[in-house]
Formats: structure tokens, C-alpha cells, sequence
């Protein structure tokens, strides 16, 4: 008798279990039509409010510069401005909006930012040949397009150079690397 009840037990218990398995399989399917079950009236009962992702303070901040007049590209890490920090997207594009209209954001994480802007002059990869208070001199170029004076050869006044020359320093040399530089420079002062 007991072995009968425990067959019948086994077999009501495997039945029990084909029949919930069957009707979870058709309550999971995605042809499932039926409209989806509403346990209350009102909508913000079922609600689930998602916070704004924020800006990481270990954020990793990129931006890309083009310069137009001499098509070069430079890629730089920015240092972080604690002002960011939680700001959300929408905030971030306020804010780079009204402080720095040029800059364009190119992607946005909450890790990681990419930021892309357009100058119109050159980079700050190249140098000027010129002349400074009648001496050969070098100049950089910084982040505005603006020479800064880098060197003055005061050994060297133009005036002993031919009148060509002169005119050529006077208006300035672009050289584009440090090699060139030399190149250029071996020429007015050999």
C-alpha cells in the first residue's frame, strides 16, 4: 500500500509539475498577446524611476583640435574640471554650450568624453624663423596661434645677411619639425 501511494504521490507530483512548466512556457512567450496584467489604477504605483548617470570624478577627458591652416590634428587629455563632476549629460551640454561654444562633444560616458574643436591657424607643432631686435630669433606658436619667442641668436643680426634673406626673416619662416629647424637654421647661421 504505501508503494502505491507513493506512486500515485510521484505521479501527481511529476503532473503538477508538466502542467506549470506547460503554462509558464506560454505566459513567457513572446507571441504571448494577451494585455499585460495592471495590479493598481494608477501609473505611478508601477513606475520605476531611473537616476541620470553622472560624471565620474575619474572621468577621461579627450579633445581632439584641427587646426585649418595647417591640417594637422592634436589629441589631448584634459585635465578635470572638479565643476563637472556629477553633472549629468544634459547638464555637461549646458555648460560646454555657454562656456566653451566652439568645442563640440563627440561621444559622452560617464567615464570617458570626447570633445572636438576647429582653430584657424597652426598648431603649436611648428616654429617661425624670424628676426628679433635685428637678430636671427625662433619663435613657437601657442595654443592660440600666437608666436612666442622661443630663442635670439645675438651673435647673428640679419643685416649681415643678403637683402633676400633679410626680407624672408623679416616676414618669418614656417618650419613644420625640429629637423627642419636645423635645416633651416644651419643656412642663416653656417
Amino acid at each position: 500500500m504505501k508503494k502505491q501511494n507513493a506512486i500515485l504521490i510521484f505521479f501527481f507530483c511529476a503532473t503538477l509539475f508538466f502542467v506549470s512548466f506547460i503554462y509558464g512556457y506560454k505566459m513567457m512567450s513572446p507571441n504571448n498577446n494577451k494585455e499585460p496584467l495592471i495590479i493598481s489604477d494608477d501609473p505611478l504605483d508601477l513606475e520605476i524611476i531611473k537616476e541620470d548617470e553622472r560624471i565620474s570624478p575619474n572621468v577621461y577627458i579627450e579633445k581632439k583640435t584641427y587646426y585649418k591652416t595647417c591640417n594637422h590634428n592634436i589629441t589631448k587629455l584634459n585635465e578635470l574640471d572638479n565643476q563637472i563632476v556629477n553633472m549629468t549629460e544634459n547638464q555637461y551640454r549646458d555648460y560646454m554650450e555657454e562656456n566653451f561654444p566652439n568645442v563640440k562633444i563627440i561621444s559622452f560616458s560617464i567615464n570617458r568624453i570626447v570633445l572636438r574643436e576647429e582653430r584657424n591657424h597652426i598648431c603649436p607643432n611648428h616654429y617661425i624663423i624670424g628676426e628679433s631686435e635685428g637678430k636671427i630669433a625662433i619663435y613657437g606658436i601657442d595654443e592660440d596661434g600666437e608666436k612666442v619667442l622661443d630663442r635670439v641668436f645675438k651673435d647673428y643680426p640679419i643685416s649681415l645677411l643678403k637683402k633676400i634673406d633679410q626680407e624672408k626673416l623679416i616676414e618669418g619662416i614656417r618650419v613644420d619639425s625640429e629637423e627642419e629647424l636645423s635645416d633651416v637654421l644651419e643656412n642663416f647661421i653656417s
